[in-house]
C-alpha cells in the first residue's frame, strides 16, 4: 500500500494499513517539506516521497490510499488508474459530479472505495438490517441532524473556498449523512433545500434539506458546523417505519417495536456502539476505520466490489449538486445520476 497525504486521515489509515496482517504500506507521499522531513526521519523502513506521480513511477503497488484535500482526488484517483491500482479515498470522492462522473467512465476494474465510515458503525448497520429485513414494516418518513461546534469565526485555508472544497459544510459533513440515506433508504429523488453563510461568506455554515426517494419515502435533515455543545459530530436518524420507529445515532440505536418479533421486544429495544462491537484487530481512531480498510482489503483479495465503490459514492455529489441548485433556484430539484 501506498499513502498520499499525512494528515489526521494520512496517518489514521497508514497505521491501520501498516498494523494489520495482511497489508503493509511500502510509500507516503507528503509534499510538506518539514512533515516529509520528519517522516524520513523516523520511518527507515518506508520510501517518503513530496511527489505521488514519482511514487507511483517507481513503486510497485497493489493498492493507493488517498487523504489529500478534495480538489486533489480526481488528479490523483485519475493517475493511480494508469498504474491499474485499487484505490481507496477519504470522502467525498470529488469537487462534484461532474468530476464524479469523468472518474466513473475511467475507473476500469480497479476495486475502489470511499471513506464513508458510518457504514462500518454497528448502531447504523444495525438500523440497515431491521430496514431491510421489513421487521418493522416499510419505512414511511425521517427527521435528522448532524452538528458540530467546529467553526464561529472567518477561517483561512482550502476548506473555505468552494473550488477547492467543493462547498461548506453540506459536503464537507453532510456527505457522510447523504451516504447513510442512501445505504438506508435508497436513491434519493429529489430535494428542497436552504442555506445560510453566517461566518464565511463563499461556503455554507447551516442548510435544512428536504429529501423524497425513489421508494416515496420522504425525510429532513439539518446540517451545520457551527451548533455549540457538540465536541464531536453527531448524526442523529429518527426512521418513522408502518410498525416502529428507529432512533439511531454513532453511539446507540433505539427501537421500538409495536410487537414481539425475533431478538425484538415489545416497546424500546436499546443497543449501545460497545455492545454491538466485538473483535477489533486495531482500535485507532474508531472501530469503524479499521473495519473499512479491512473490508477494502478483503474486496482486494476476493475481487469483488466494496460497499462504498466509487460508482456508491458518486451518487452521494450527485445528491449535493442537486442540493445547491436547490439553494440557488430555491426549487425542488430532481437528483441526476446519469454517467
Amino acid at each position: 500500500m501506498a499513502i498520499v497525504g499525512m494528515g489526521k486521515m494520512g496517518l489514521l489509515h497508514s497505521c491501520i494499513f501498516n498494523g494489520l496482517n495482511e497489508s503493509k504500506v511500502v510509500a507516503i507521499c507528503e509534499k510538506d517539506k518539514l512533515m516529509a522531513s520528519m517522516l524520513n526521519k523516523y520511518l527507515k523502513n518506508i520510501r517518503i516521497y513530496q511527489d505521488y506521480e514519482k511514487m507511483l513511477e517507481r513503486e510497485n503497488l497493489d493498492g493507493l490510499v488517498i487523504t489529500t484535500p478534495v480538489y486533489l482526488h480526481k488528479p490523483i484517483i485519475d493517475r493511480g488508474l494508469k498504474y491499474n491500482l485499487n484505490i481507496f479515498t477519504e470522502k467525498p470522492l470529488a469537487l462534484n459530479g461532474g468530476e464524479c462522473r469523468s472518474i466513473l467512465k475511467d475507473k476500469k476494474n480497479c476495486i475502489s472505495m470511499v471513506g464513508y465510515c458510518r457504514r462500518f458503525m454497528h448502531t447504523f448497520k444495525l438500523a440497515n438490517e431491521i430496514i431491510e429485513s421489513q421487521a418493522l414494516g416499510k419505512p414511511i418518513y425521517f427527521n435528522s441532524q448532524l452538528f458540530v461546534s467546529q467553526i464561529f469565526k472567518k477561517g483561512k485555508g482550502w476548506l473555505y473556498d468552494p473550488k477547492r472544497s467543493g462547498g461548506g459544510v453540506l459536503i464537507d459533513l453532510g456527505s457522510h449523512a447523504f451516504d447513510i440515506f442512501t445505504y438506508l433508504f435508497g436513491d434519493v429523488y429529489s430535494v428542497h433545500a436552504f442555506a445560510k453563510a453566517t461566518f464565511n461568506s463563499l461556503v455554507e455554515d447551516y442548510a435544512v434539506i428536504n429529501l423524497k426517494f425513489e421508494d416515496n419515502i420522504i425525510g429532513s435533515f439539518q446540517v451545520s458546523w457551527s451548533i455549540r455543545n457538540y465536541r464531536l459530530p453527531e448524526l442523529k436518524i429518527k426512521v418513522i417505519l408502518e410498525n416502529g420507529t428507529i432512533t439511531v445515532t454513532e453511539k446507540y440505536i433505539d427501537i421500538w417495536s409495536e410487537f414481539e418479533r425475533g431478538k425484538l421486544k415489545k416497546g424500546s429495544n436499546v443497543f449501545y456502539k460497545q455492545d454491538l462491537t466485538k473483535n477489533i484487530a486495531i482500535n485507532i481512531g474508531g472501530p469503524e476505520y479499521t473495519q473499512e480498510d479491512q473490508h477494502f482489503l478483503q474486496c482486494i483479495n476476493e475481487g469483488k466490489n466494496t460497499i462504498c465503490s466509487f460508482d456508491e459514492a458518486a451518487k452521494v455529489n450527485f445528491i449535493i449538486d442537486a442540493i445547491y441548485s436547490s439553494i440557488i433556484s430555491e426549487r425542488v430539484e430532481k437528483v441526476s445520476y446519469g454517467v
